[in-house]
């Protein structure tokens, strides 16, 4: 489903004209350090060592505090989640978040 979701999204962004980039599937590890579900998601707000990002993928249950692991699938810039009300600057989606 997840994978339906960002080829929708990629579509979207060429058709709408947004700034999107494709992903290598770089690994990322943080500490979470805000995070919300919404429309099936779990958005994560992650700290890696000098950097500092959103993250969605399919919900699962996090905590802040808890340290995420994250691959790289697609960045969306100025994304508006509807069902949080809510647009991120950059925002980095995720095939699923794993608690370390």
């Amino acid at each position: 489903m997840i994978a339906k979701l960002i080829k929708l999204a990629a579509v979207a962004t060429l058709a709408l004209g947004m700034s999107s980039a494709w992903a290598a599937g770089v690994v990322h590890e943080g500490t979470v350090l805000d995070t919300m579900n919404g429309g099936g998601y779990t958005y994560v707000q992650i700290k890696e060592s000098d950097k500092t990002f959103w993250a969605a993928g399919p919900q699962v249950e996090v905590n802040k505090g808890d340290t995420v692991v994250v691959q790289e699938q697609m960045w969306m810039n100025d994304f508006t989640s509807k069902s949080l009300d809510r647009t991120f600057e950059e925002l980095l989606f995720v095939g699923r978040i794993d608690k370390k």
